[in-house]
């Protein structure tokens, strides 16, 4: 991959390759299977370009199984791509740099022109305005002043760009959020899955139970693929607990170490358990 891919599209370009080898698939299988040509899944899995909703949305079975995960990594990989600044670019917008440059080069208004003094300032204005547009950043808490539509290969019906992906600053070490100022959050939509470890995994009645560490943001979750048909997927440490909604593939996060919490999900019949030490099979 290019050594300058940001880091969310890189650890989508991960999974996606992770998924193809984990079904030994080749480019000419992806190319069947999505309507996507072997050549554009090539530029998608070396990073040389960000594939469409659409591409990822199409590998069928696997995305009904996984479709939450990869959706969460794709926006973000996506909203990291919109925002990179294209090759070339200065950094201010054509009106900024016109505006610029006469101050660049020494020229001074006419005496007693009035006209020229307020272009100036209107001018010095402007810049002033571009610049601080440019270096402020968006925290994700609020409104930007500026929306656009979704860029090509959002997935139907979504919202203005960019989109609100939530992030939180002054956590140590880069994490988006630390212990249990993670708690309910999805680890995958604020970067919590990087580096993160399966501390567990049980495997049962054709589903596939796992629960998370992410040593970034020391905290934990579940997830259970495929996650239809299921309910009470909860992920819990020392008395406390966050449990996803029915059906739902992942929990959100909880702040502990992975040798002190469990995951477990309900079946129709019976729940599947994990820990750090053990795994359980229990009939309801």
């Amino acid at each position: 991959m290019p050594e300058d891919l940001p880091d969310a599209h890189r650890r989508l370009l991960d999974e996606l390759r992770r998924l193809k080898g984990r079904h030994g698939w080749t480019f000419a299988q992806l190319a069947r299977k999505t309507g996507y040509s072997a050549t554009s899944w090539h530029r998608y899995l070396s990073g040389r370009a960000m594939p469409p909703w659409e591409a990822v949305d199409a590998l069928g079975p696997l995305a009904a199984q996984e479709h939450s995960r990869l959706l969460a990594l794709w926006e973000v990989a996506a909203t990291a791509v919109a925002r990179q600044p294209a090759p070339g670019r200065t950094g201010l917008p054509a009106r900024a740099a016109k505006t610029a440059a006469p101050a660049a080069t020494g020229a001074a208004p006419r005496p007693g022109s009035r006209t020229t003094a307020l272009g100036g300032l209107l001018g010095t204005a402007l810049l002033l305005a571009s610049l601080l547009a440019l270096l402020s950043p968006w925290d994700g808490g609020s409104r930007p002043a500026s929306r656009v539509p979704a860029p090509h290969g959002a997935p139907p019906g979504a919202p203005e760009w960019p989109w609100p992906l939530q992030t939180a600053t002054g956590t140590p070490a880069g994490a988006p959020c630390l212990g249990d100022g993670c708690r309910g959050r999805d680890p995958y939509r604020i970067g919590c899955d990087r580096g993160s470890v399966s501390v567990h995994a049980l495997r049962a009645d054709h589903r596939t139970l796992t629960l998370w560490y992410s040593p970034l943001c020391r905290a934990v979750w579940a997830d259970v693929v495929p996650g239809a048909g299921t309910s009470g997927l909860t992920v819990s440490a020392d008395g406390r607990a966050v449990t996803a909604p029915v059906g739902d593939a992942r929990t959100g996060m909880l702040g502990a170490t992975p040798g002190r919490a469990k995951g477990s999900v309900d079946l129709l019949d019976r729940q599947l358990g994990v820990s750090a030490r053990t795994s359980w099979v229990v009939d309801q």
